[in-house]
């Protein structure tokens, strides 16, 4: 009973959800066991959560031109957190919510900092659940699978799409012009390890952690400008595309083809039920559908 309870509050309110002109968004988890896995998605609905006019006054009071300018941009988009904790157990779930609340406390200290989400959280939680002992003990296998996927982007009513990746699934974006998945240039998909794994190369404390992985590089951003008219932006967790499984890339490419003049919701029940009917469930699977009209 505890299990579920907390898995249904691991799902966010539909109120939550973004609201951006031009633009549907939808997103649902699935748990593997049914009940609480270590998939999770959360949004950054910038107008409900924080009062940006009051924001943007203080900010120009203060001469901070370039944090009123951060502020009103953020009048016009939304933010999308999917991760992946390794494994699918309760103590997974747990990890998740940890990674919830910190993602979101760390989100208000940098929204009264510099007026928007950078770079710099996620590499504060990056050092955070690399240190933790609390965290280590919670995996079902501390040395092994203490690790969390992770993408964060935002998305503008423009249909621009600006993210960062710790080793998660890149985003699909479906063309309606073409009718099919449009390649992006590599050099527009970077991604980095995984959240837990590898301290930051120039970190103060750098000495002070294990280096047995190595040391990774400053997250960056990258921006997809590619959401015409009808398009869809995919986002999900491994459970949804596995290497092993039949429901292959070019299947999920027909699910969102058939399915494309519904909206962000039904795209999204089109593309579970298809999985379903393909391939038995050995995953969480978590799936946020972005439409843009």
């Amino acid at each position: 009973m505890g299990a579920r309870y907390m898995a249904q509050r691991l799902m966010p309110a539909p109120g939550a959800i973004p609201r951006i002109p031009g633009t549907d968004i939808f997103g649902v988890m699935i748990p593997f066991n049914g009940i609480a896995g270590g998939d999770l998605i959360t949004y950054v609905n910038f107008q409900e959560r924080f009062d940006l006019d009051f924001r943007i006054r203080a900010a120009v009071a203060q001469g901070h031109e370039s944090v009123a300018l951060a502020l009103q941009q953020l009048k016009y988009c939304g933010g999308i957190l999917v991760a992946d904790v390794a494994g699918h157990e309760f103590t997974d779930a747990v990890r998740a919510l940890m990674l919830n609340q910190a993602f979101h406390t760390a989100a208000l200290y940098e929204m009264d900092l510099n007026g928007e989400i950078s770079v710099r959280l996620f590499e504060q939680v990056n050092t955070r659940f690399l240190k933790s002992i609390t965290l280590r003990n919670l995996a079902a296998s501390p040395d092994h699978a203490s690790y969390i996927t992770l993408i964060y982007g935002e998305i503008s009513h423009t249909g621009r799409f600006r993210f960062i990746n710790a080793g998660h699934p890149m985003p699909l974006v479906f063309s309606r012009e073409y009718d099919r998945f449009v390649d992006i240039s590599p050099d527009r998909l970077k991604s980095y390890a995984p959240i837990g794994l590898q301290p930051t190369e120039d970190l103060a404390d750098a000495s002070h952690y294990e280096r047995s992985l190595g040391y990774k590089k400053r997250y960056t951003v990258n921006e997809l400008n590619l959401m015409g008219q009808g398009d869809v932006l995919l986002l999900y967790t491994d459970g949804l595309l596995d290497s092993f499984s039949p429901y292959t890339r070019e299947k999920l490419e027909r699910s969102v083809s058939r399915a494309k003049n519904g909206n962000a919701k039904e795209i999204c029940d089109a593309i579970l039920q298809d999985r379903n009917t393909t391939a038995e469930q050995t995953d969480d699977i978590s799936l946020v559908v972005i439409k843009h009209f």
